[in-house]
């Protein structure tokens, strides 16, 4: 109700040759003027909004087409900071994408005609299926921007090598306190950069899975001409991965996160 109410408060109208016009305001700020000759019209113009606001606000279809305006606004939003992750992605990666979406919008092209809830949920998931897509590719350039100096074989080698050092009974016991601890260090190390492969190859995969399967959904389609029962909650493996896995951009993904899962985004889809 307070949004239908600020709506009405602000509300323009189209006038030719002005454009959109709030007319509401232009009519306060004339009686508010008048008021200072005659204060009878405060009065007037306070009992003329009154009446105006209540009867303009409680009114269904204009409800309706706030909510339906608020839902627009939400969806620009949305989709102007999912391009703004986008932007920041390697230009293959781009290209990968932007083939991806290709796929899907041929997809919806051949659904045009229907117009059940089957469909409805099958362009959800179409979507859902484009922002995982969307949030494997950051993940990737997080983890692929971070430390890649570092050579597993080489790791491996110095662990051996120091582990070598480590039984010879001669060291003192100040060099072998050191040893012992460089070790540590360079296990760590070691499964730090088997994890990053590990996270590597469980994206890649991810990525492989969600093309192959809107490639199936088009090809489905254009055999049966119909929309296809297609989910977007497949068992990726990266769903294990935690929020830290999108580095900088982990609050803008969180945030698209909720504003896609959302009721109102739902709608306005």
């Amino acid at each position: 109700m307070i949004r239908a109410l600020q709506a009405a408060f602000f509300l323009r109208f189209p006038v030719r040759g002005l454009g959109d016009v709030p007319l509401n305001l232009i009519g306060l700020a004339c009686l508010g003027l008048l008021g200072f000759g005659n204060h009878g019209f405060w009065f007037a113009g306070l009992g003329v909004e009154t009446l105006y606001l209540a009867t303009l606000a409680s009114n269904p279809r204009f409800q309706r087409y706030v909510n339906a305006q608020a839902h627009k606004q939400v969806t620009v939003d949305v989709e102007e900071r999912r391009r703004a992750l986008v932007a920041g992605l390697p230009q293959a990666d781009k290209l990968a994408l932007q083939r991806l979406m290709g796929k899907c919008e041929r997809i919806e092209s051949l659904w045009q005609s229907e117009g059940d809830l089957a469909l409805q949920t099958s362009e959800h998931a179409l979507r859902d299926l484009q922002w995982w897509y969307v949030k494997l590719l950051i993940a990737r350039q997080h983890v692929l921007k971070s430390d890649s100096e570092a050579n597993e074989a080489q790791l491996r080698t110095d662990i051996e090598t120091i582990g070598q050092e480590l039984a010879d009974v001669r060291l003192s016991p100040a060099a072998r306190e050191s040893k012992q601890k460089t070790l540590a260090l360079l296990k760590r190390r070691a499964e730090n950069v088997a994890r990053r492969r590990q996270t590597l190859d469980e994206i890649g995969s991810d990525l492989a899975r969600i093309d192959a399967q809107i490639a199936l959904v088009h090809e489905n389609t254009t055999l049966d001409g119909k929309p296809q029962a297609i989910s977007a909650d497949l068992e990726l493996a990266s769903r294990l991965l935690d929020d830290t896995i999108y580095g900088a951009s982990a609050g803008d993904v969180a945030e698209l996160d909720a504003a896609y899962a959302s009721p109102a985004r739902k709608v306005a889809q």
